[in-house]
């Protein structure tokens, strides 16, 4: 979980984000072969919701400023699955999704990290001047993260957003048991 709490940082900081074309995170076959899986759907009044949960520091105004920064964030979309043993999936399965990417219009890949064993890709799509989604793909031999944004964030709001403690509590909450 704590992979993605940083990949969503860091494909956050890399560009402002506003409303796009959307993907679709279809991963079915992977999720009936995963030992462990984590998928996270916020949007809209979803997302608004799970930040109301959260236990958040006040400013020297007695405001909230974290119901500003993540105003302009539409929509938050993680997938995390884990898997007994190395090789239970390929690069292959990720390719209707790349096929979306390649295929959409404005979207580019900015960063692709292969190492050995692992890799890392972070595509964002432009339109009119402005980044307006982001998706991160990490793979490793028995875990593989997808991380899809959609919204408004500035990297002003990004580093106000890192210095709060509010992506570490969205964390906890989806740890916990539901009552």
């Amino acid at each position: 979980m704590r992979f993605v709490v940083v990949a969503v940082l860091a494909g956050m900081t890399l560009a402002p984000l506003a409303s796009a074309q959307k993907l679709e995170l279809k991963f079915d076959a992977l999720a009936a072969k995963a030992s462990e899986k984590a998928e996270v759907d916020l949007d809209g009044s979803i997302l608004k919701l799970a930040l109301s949960q959260v236990p958040l520091k006040k400013d020297k105004d007695d405001k909230s400023p974290i119901a500003d920064l993540l105003s302009g964030v539409q929509e938050i979309h993680l997938r995390n699955y884990e898997f007994e043993k190395a090789g239970s999936y390929s690069d292959t399965d990720l390719g209707p999704l790349r096929k979306q990417v390649s295929e959409g219009s404005g979207w580019s890949r900015v960063v692709n990290v292969k190492e050995k064993d692992e890799s890392a890709e972070v595509f964002v799509q432009t339109q009119g001047g402005k980044v307006t989604s982001c998706l991160v793909l990490a793979a490793e031999p028995k875990e593989l993260s997808v991380v899809y944004l959609m919204g408004t964030l500035t990297v002003a709001q990004m580093k106000e957003l890192v210095d709060s403690n509010v992506v570490y509590n969205l964390a906890a909450l989806m740890e916990k048991p539901s009552k």
